[in-house]
């Protein structure tokens, strides 16, 4: 049987590689895939409120606090110490009185209210540093204000309610461009990053005990809080992490995808993709110019036909950041991607005042007990 579609009709390969993973559901680990969900429900909230919102009638009283539990009703006693009642939760109403604490799985399938109010950002912090630890992964979200704040999973209790990670939604209406976007990641950087002591490198350095060291998987690090800044930067941004963005060269680790302008030629969107590398102390100096290397040559595998620009960043945490490796900047131009670098400033490492030498030590200890002896002598009245 022949097809009676007109081939007119039928999208070109171009056209269907830059639909492919539009709607795609949020990526990365489980813990990760919930503070996006939360950030989903709060924008599609704001959307349905924004009339009572415009008239203030959301008290700044209203607070929702989300806890991400793989299996709600099996960790259900690990929360006990919290609930005072035990009512699902439905996302898809965005209830305008909505508010409380919400026990959830990643994909919002599976949600109850197991404390009905709040009443503060204040008393939400109060419940934070009574009943959660480190490992757990949850999200602040105060309504009046349009915040949302988000601790990922073994980030510090104490330092995080002295020092919250913000998700600002700026629902900005500003049209995307690859020029805005790199604005958007210095932005983060400046807030984040370059100071030892912001929010997000606090989980980056391990401390003072292992100096100029990093935990573990610093791009992915990095690469959590910083996505969740981009979809913050407009409300029509779409930006798709790791599994979902899938190239010739393997998945990168940003792809932000919008529609291009009214008349662009060949592409209905526009993508910019964005490839993450951390320089840090224990690779040395070989391994960082490879490692930097890899990002440039990796950007320029992600370039699909839509793509306006390819970014490398690379966030420099090594203890000597005055070889900036400029060598790779011709490298990088005939690849035509952009190499953008960001320092990274080292937690301060005060070094312990060195204990006085055994010699030193003995001639002082001599010299105290003349002066003893003399004092003494003085004191004793002659006969």
């Amino acid at each position: 049987m022949k097809n009676s579609e007109p081939t007119a009709d039928i999208l070109s390969s171009d056209e269907l590689q830059s639909l492919e993973g539009l709607e795609a559901a949020p990526s990365g680990e489980p813990s990760f895939r919930f503070v996006q969900r939360c950030q989903d429900w709060l924008e599609a909230w704001l959307d349905a409120n924004k009339y009572p919102l415009e008239k203030g009638e959301v008290p700044s009283s209203q607070v929702l606090m989300f806890i991400f539990a793989e299996a709600p009703d099996i960790e259900r006693p690990t929360f006990k110490a919290i609930e005072s009642q035990w009512k699902r939760f439905f996302p898809g109403s965005h209830d305008q009185s909505a508010q409380g604490v919400i026990m959830s799985n990643e994909n919002f399938l599976t949600m109850y209210n197991i404390y009905p109010e709040i009443g503060s950002l204040g008393g939400a912090f109060q419940l934070v540093a009574d009943h959660l630890k480190s490992a757990d992964t949850f999200a602040i979200v105060q309504l009046s204000q349009r915040r949302l704040l988000f601790h990922s999973p073994g980030g510090s209790i104490e330092e995080w309610c002295a020092d919250p990670t913000v998700c600002e939604l700026r629902l900005s209406t500003d049209p995307l461009s690859a020029a805005k976007i790199a604005a958007d990641v210095d932005e983060f950087h400046e807030e984040h990053l370059r100071n030892a002591k912001s929010t997000v490198a606090k989980t980056l350095w391990k401390g003072k005990n292992y100096p100029y060291q990093l935990h573990p998987a610093p791009e992915q690090t990095i690469q959590i809080p910083l996505y969740l800044h981009l979809r913050a930067s407009y409300k029509h941004l779409k930006g798709i992490v790791d599994e979902e963005t899938s190239g010739k060269g393997g998945r990168c680790d940003i792809r932000v995808m919008w529609n291009s302008l009214a008349g662009a030629p060949f592409h209905p969107f526009t993508t910019t993709m964005l490839e993450l590398k951390v320089l840090y102390e224990a690779q040395g100096a070989t391994k960082h110019r490879e490692w930097a290397l890899s990002g440039i040559t990796q950007a320029n595998d992600y370039r699909l036909p839509d793509s306006e620009a390819v970014y490398a960043c690379v966030f420099d945490a090594r203890k000597d950041q005055t070889d900036k490796m400029l060598d790779l900047d011709p490298i990088a131009a005939a690849m035509n991607v952009q190499l953008r670098r960001y320092s990274m400033e080292p937690p301060d490492y005060d070094k312990k005042p060195k204990a006085p030498a055994k010699a030193a030590k003995k001639a002082g200890k001599k010299a105290t007990i003349k002066r003893a002896k003399k004092i003494s002598k003085k004191a004793i009245p002659a006969k």
